[in-house]
């Protein structure tokens, strides 16, 4: 029961699955009692999201994720002082992506003119304090120049390097995906047979195939989620070199359905790990000057992770419910950022294996040209950054993010902690937490967003050969 709270998308009652034909009498028990507490969780949940900053009852507490945790959630109290004048200039959501199609990893002439993060040059004087000042006050930050960081990015950018600081361990478990669109998905028993059924033996599956296989668990996304398939580190670094060369000499179309290749891996984060990422990260030793800003609280750490990818993969939108640093090491990522209250208007998939994740797939212009989905669009606040070997950009808890690869490139993060939010982000990711919509659009922002879409939609289409 513990773990069906902790994990309600894998909960077998919520799937269009047969039952056993026969089933023990101990399991049917324990199957009642987590269908009990199952729908009291559930009832606490609709309670929190009808009474503001109430609590899960204290049975609860512990039991669920940390994305369900609401002692930190003050929908009904304002955000504290300096936390308005201290957030980044926002932009609509429509906008940005208009003006660069997530499809296309090639950054604009001139750069991003929605890029109006803070950065904090670790060599001047107060760089420490600042930062630990916008992380308390929950708002996303970049930092540039920390001498430790600058180090690693210089070893990593060797290739055999990365190749034998990684091949410690025998084999990975490596994404495939038919196209650039990398969705997260939570396999349990169920979907590790799908996948099965689905994948060819060219090791990734079809698109039609997997939407009419994935969509009746709560997967919305128009792209099938990705396949693992077991790999030698020196194998992947390899192949997804060879694929991003083969792939840079088509149009820009054929580019984003191509095949790529991702990777994800964990870490200790206190040096004892097998790797060259615990060996060569050294931001959280114990006698560090930068442990305090980057794990803030020791006691609740989700380990070091780093994601090895290649041009053009997309990790699509999401939140996550703990504080992230994110320093990247090798190559640039685009990152597309929303605080918290815009995810009303991002289709949330709020169950299934792809929960917390976004239901839009942000570079097909027939998807954002849809009258209610672009109104929604222009009304969410966003803001872009693009982040460079050697930067460190600070995602506060439950502000979504949308990233792509811009080319080989290895980035890792550290996740401590759970932030506070408070009025409309608060109330806006408990509503997203069970799947309640937006109001409708009015017939003025029907029209306004209308006419946005009318005037670049031709410019947000990727060129074709």
């Amino acid at each position: 029961a513990v773990a069906q709270l902790r994990h309600p998308e894998s909960r077998p009652f919520q799937t269009a699955a047969p039952a056993p034909r026969a089933m023990r009498p101990s399991y049917r028990k324990m199957a009642l009692v987590g269908v009990g507490l199952a729908a009291a969780a559930l009832a606490a949940s609709a309670s929190v999201v009808a009474g503001g900053a109430a609590r899960l009852p204290a049975a609860f507490r512990g039991l669920a994720s940390a994305s369900l945790a609401t002692d930190k959630r003050h929908p009904d109290a304002a955000p504290p002082e300096g936390y308005a004048e201290n957030l980044p200039k926002f932009a609509s959501m429509l906008d940005v992506l208009l003006a660069w199609n997530p499809d296309d990893p090639a950054e604009p002439a001139g750069g991003s003119k929605f890029d109006t993060l803070e950065v904090i040059d670790w060599a001047t004087e107060g760089a420490m304090e600042r930062a630990t000042e916008l992380r308390n006050l929950e708002i996303p930050f970049k930092i540039k120049n920390m001498p430790e960081l600058d180090e690693v990015a210089k070893k990593w950018a060797d290739d055999d390097y990365v190749i034998e600081g990684m091949s410690s361990r025998k084999s990975y478990t490596i994404n495939t995906a038919h196209n650039g669109h990398f969705m997260f998905y939570q396999s349990n028993a169920m979907a590790k047979e799908l996948k099965k059924s689905l994948r060819p033996a060219n090791g990734y599956s079809s698109s039609k195939q997997a939407s009419n296989a994935f969509k009746p668990r709560g997967y919305t996304f128009d792209h099938p989620p990705p396949v693992p398939l077991p790999m030698s580190f020196a194998k992947f670094w390899e192949e997804s070199a060879a694929l991003e060369e083969a792939n840079k000499a088509k149009p820009p179309n054929e580019d984003a359905e191509s095949r790529h290749l991702y990777l994800s891996t964990g870490d200790s984060w206190e040096g004892a790990g097998d790797t060259m990422i615990s060996r060569d990260i050294n931001l959280f030793e114990k006698d560090a000057p930068t442990r305090d800003l980057f794990i803030p609280e020791p006691t609740d750490v989700r380990g070091q992770h780093c994601r090895f990818g290649m041009r053009g993969v997309v990790a699509e939108q999401h939140w996550d419910g703990h504080r992230n640093f994110i320093y990247m090491l090798r190559g640039m990522k685009r990152y597309v950022i929303n605080p918290p209250a815009a995810c009303t208007a991002m289709d949330m998939m709020h169950s299934g294996p792809s929960r917390r994740h976004a239901g839009i797939d942000f570079s097909d212009p027939e998807a954002i040209s849809d009258p209610e989905t672009a109104a929604q669009l222009d009304k969410a606040q966003a803001v872009e950054t693009v982040l460079r070997a050697g930067e460190i950009l600070y995602m506060p808890s439950f502000w979504l993010h949308y990233i792509v690869s811009m080319g080989r490139s290895i980035q890792c993060n550290t996740r401590s902690g759970v932030g506070h939010m408070y009025g409309e982000d608060a109330a806006g990711i408990n509503k997203c937490e069970v799947g309640r919509s937006p109001p409708p659009a009015t017939p003025e922002e029907l029209a306004t967003a209308t006419a946005k879409v009318e005037a670049k939609i031709n410019d947000f289409r990727l060129p074709q050969a």
